[in-house]
């Protein structure tokens, strides 16, 4: 008769295997309440609680890059705003390893930042496609700003307080809200693709574009419940940012922490997939003993 122990790694062997082979069973989305969003951000914060220096980690990783780009662009102030609309974009592959984080801490493992490199791992050619996607959004951004920006501020002096150069030049402000305008369809397409792309993908063997468009699907199947989730990530790197950069290494994990939740919630599971410490090793040999 075989031994518990010997059952217990049959499953988990089992679990890694199933967990290596592309996920093709539809993707099915739960319909969810208007309190949803604040549910996701209450376990957020629970999770930033569990681990918070491995949580502030992660985040400072972040200010130090936001602080790095505005020291370089203090002398032109107008590309601050093109930096916080790609700071947007870019955050939801930053937060991988908050994701694996809140994944382990849901399977009651604790956390370690071994952890956050099987994730990139476990399936590295959907992320890597994802970040070349947004990438190439950024790039769009970046090369529509810049080209406004040229046509508007040819002959235009610009201060160190560019709220005063757009206020003593009243023929900016329609620039202004141009630019505005076409950020936020930025990051309207920005999330609308990313609001459960990566902790998919992360979770689950799924393509790329299974990812986008399962991501899609949520948005539409819940649009008032998201537009309250993407507000809410909104107000809180708002505020992130409101602090010179250095309230992110806060703002970010708590937003990464519960976007998994969100995933997790919107997404009906019917089985348990690579939830256990032992599956990632099992999954990734090359990390036993080093998670």
């Amino acid at each position: 008769m075989p031994s518990a122990d010997n059952t217990s790694q049959d499953t988990a062997n089992r679990s890694a295997e199933q967990t290596n082979e592309p996920y093709t069973k539809p993707i099915e989305i739960r319909t969810l309440d208007s309190n949803a969003p604040m549910r996701w951000l209450r376990k957020g914060i629970d999770d930033f609680k569990i681990s918070p220096m491995l949580s502030l980690f992660y985040g400072s990783m972040y200010t130090i890059l936001g602080l790095v780009m505005i020291a370089t662009t203090y002398q032109n102030p107008i590309y601050v705003y093109g930096l916080v609309t790609i700071f947007y974009l870019v955050g939801p592959i930053i937060a991988v390893g908050l994701y694996c984080m809140s994944r382990h801490i849901e399977a009651g493992v604790k956390p370690t930042f071994g952890q956050g490199c099987t994730a990139l791992c476990y399936n590295p050619v959907g992320i890597v496609s994802f970040a070349i996607i947004v990438g190439m959004l950024v790039v769009f951004w970046t090369i529509i700003a810049a080209t406004i920006i040229a046509l508007v501020f040819s002959n235009v002096t610009i201060t160190d307080n560019l709220y005063e150069t757009i206020l003593a030049n009243k023929d900016l402000l329609p620039f202004a809200g141009l630019l505005a305008a076409i950020g936020l369809v930025f990051a309207v397409i920005s999330f609308s693709i990313s609001v459960i792309s990566i902790p998919l993908m992360t979770h689950r063997k799924v393509d790329v574009v299974t990812a986008i468009i399962s991501s899609v699907r949520v948005v539409k199947q819940n649009p008032g419940v998201m537009l309250s989730w993407g507000i809410i990530i909104v107000t809180v790197m708002f505020l992130g940012f409101a602090f010179a950069f250095i309230g992110i290494a806060v703002a970010l994990p708590v937003i990464g922490h519960a976007t998994w939740h969100a995933y997790r919630e919107v997404i009906i599971d019917h089985e348990k997939i690579m939830t256990a410490d032992k599956c990632d090793i099992e999954a990734f040999p090359f990390f036993k003993g080093k998670i």
